[in-house]
């Protein structure tokens, strides 16, 4: 399954009907569209409606530790071309300042900026980064319970310098959408490719075992060792994470701590 969160019904209808997604649900938060593989939700502006509606998602769908989440949505930019299609490597909340580093473990070749969220439609552009109204909602949100290399946000250039963010309308806006679907459709299959694997090796114990069987792991430490281990076999697939360091620590907080540590200093791949 892949969760996909937008602002716009204008923004979201392209892609609803290149999924072919049905099924119109207003009960909740946000307005729902699904079918098999995705579930669509249209939040809302602002970053408190986008993490409403991912942590709805989370709550009402199939098991989100098996999920893939996109965040999709038009942004400003000081000076990349109106039209551009790029990932988030980092978002940052312009109200708190703190800061998320999507990993970019998908396998696809795509132009990736610095992302800022801001609680209105930014107009002066004083950083040369990206500016929404979603992301540093949706992504901690969407974390909680998966992987961090499967939660990615994915923002097409509404407005910059040269073309204020006054002259951005809905149909604008679904029109810029429309131009990206090629690319979007490309990273929704990386994104299930990748969910897949990681699905997939969660589901054997093996690897687990190895841990528990080493030293003992509370409730909550065993939920941090599947998270870790998720996230060693989205970065580091052809590598066992069992290793002589790792037997070396008799201590489950120690244990972990050495897997976040090594994980932490694999590189990320920037576009």
């Amino acid at each position: 399954m892949i969760n996909i969160v937008m602002a716009f019904p204008g923004e979201a209808r392209p892609l609803i009907d290149c999924l072919g997604l049905a099924g119109r649900d207003t009960r909740g938060p946000a307005t729902l569209y699904r079918n098999e593989t995705h579930r669509l939700v249209i939040a809302g502006a602002g970053k408190i409606r986008a993490a409403a509606a991912t942590a709805w998602l989370q709550e009402t769908g199939p098991d989100s530790r098996h999920a893939a989440w996109l965040n999709i949505g038009i942004a400003g930019h000081a000076s990349r071309p109106v039209g551009s299609g790029v990932l988030a490597h980092r978002i940052t909340d312009h109200g708190t300042g703190k800061s998320w580093y999507p990993p970019q473990a998908h396998g696809l070749t795509m132009a990736t900026d610095n992302l800022i969220t801001v609680d209105k439609p930014e107009t002066g552009y004083p950083e040369n980064a990206l500016y929404d109204m979603e992301a540093a909602g949706f992504y901690p949100v969407a974390c909680r319970t998966t992987t961090a290399e499967l939660v990615q946000c994915y923002k097409v250039v509404s407005d910059n310098r040269d073309n204020p963010v006054a002259g951005v309308t809905p149909k604008s806006g679904a029109a810029l959408i429309v131009d990206r679907l090629a690319e979007i459709t490309k990273l929704l299959t990386a994104l299930d490719k990748l969910r897949a694997a990681v699905s997939a090796r969660r589901g054997s114990a093996n690897n687990l075992a190895q841990f528990t069987n080493h030293c003992h792991f509370t409730v909550s430490q065993q939920h941090q060792l599947e998270k870790l281990l998720a996230r060693w076999d989205a970065l580091l697939p052809e590598q066992p994470p069992w290793c002589d360091e790792l037997q070396a620590q008799q201590q489950a907080s120690h244990v972990l701590h050495w897997l976040e540590q090594h994980l932490n200093s694999v590189p990320v791949r920037l576009g």
